[in-house]
């Protein structure tokens, strides 16, 4: 199976997704990360096996500093999910599987 990549955001682009998606999941990470390594497949994981597609993107806080102090992104990986535009939820860390599950079916609920 191919593993998913997500597509990297800059502040213009997350600004046009948020008003393309009535529901975006962002995750905010960093090369040097090695909790991000561990979260990016497990996420894809878990978003494939989500009923109902979710748009996820990611945005590198490296090259995106001012999104990181927008959204007040002071740990990485830090996942961010966007409902309507509105902020609805944030989760610092490498979440295992049953918080990612939780956190996508959060989405869902709304």
């Amino acid at each position: 199976m191919a593993e998913t990549t997500f597509e990297t955001l800059s502040g213009d682009m997350l600004e046009a997704r948020l008003a393309d998606h009535d529901t975006l999941l962002v995750t905010f990470v960093a090369d040097w990360c090695e909790p991000c390594a561990i979260l990016l497949p497990r996420l894809a994981r878990a978003l494939e096996r989500q009923p109902t597609p979710l748009a996820a993107y990611q945005v590198e806080v490296d090259a995106a500093p001012e999104l990181a102090r927008k959204y007040g992104v002071r740990g990485m990986p830090t996942l961010i999910l966007f409902v309507d535009g509105d902020l609805v939820a944030t989760r610092v860390g490498a979440l295992d599987d049953d918080q990612l599950r939780q956190l996508l079916d959060s989405a869902r609920e709304r």
